[in-house]
């Protein structure tokens, strides 16, 4: 027997296998191509780079907010009053100029802020009415004597 008669049918589709293996793998890198380019760029922030240099900036102010010794308190109530309650030691810091900035961080375009009036010594206070329940950060902004001062809370929302 000569050596193509000994070749079977079966034995001559063995190149094609290989042929066959490397179009799959072809077809699945393109998938995974479009896929890496048509999808969420991993981008997170803006201007993270600017961000990430003003980091020592931030830990300064940090550091600055921390040596003023303040204290505060942020509370929600049921009736939808804000109150922000603001003492160094013992004593209450009253003629303070406070922004409450309220962000929802699962949706856009909700966020809103509100000026806080002060109502005693040390304590300030507006009405909140929230157009959706459930979680919201509020970020606090004191300004007291060319002073700054910030306080962050998450609140749920009922």
């Amino acid at each position: 027997m000569t050596e193509t008669q000994m070749m079977t049918k079966k034995d001559r589709w063995i190149p094609w296998y290989f042929v066959g293996f490397f179009a799959i793998i072809a077809v699945m890198d393109g998938i995974f191509v479009y896929l890496a380019t048509d999808t969420h760029t991993g981008v997170v922030t803006e201007q993270a780079y600017q961000k990430g240099l003003d980091y020592n900036e931030t830990v300064a102010a940090a550091e600055a907010q921390e040596a003023l010794g303040w204290s505060s308190n942020i509370d929600y109530r049921s009736n939808g009053e804000f109150v922000f309650t603001l003492s160094e030691g013992e004593q209450p810091l009253a003629g303070a100029q406070i922004i409450a900035e309220f962000t929802r961080p699962t949706h856009n375009g909700v966020d809103f802020s509100v000026p806080l009036l002060e109502s005693n010594a040390g304590a300030y206070h507006a009405p909140v009415e929230f157009p959706l329940d459930g979680i919201w950060d509020v970020r606090v902004y004191v300004t007291w004597n060319q002073q700054q001062y910030q306080q962050t809370e998450r609140l749920v929302v009922r």
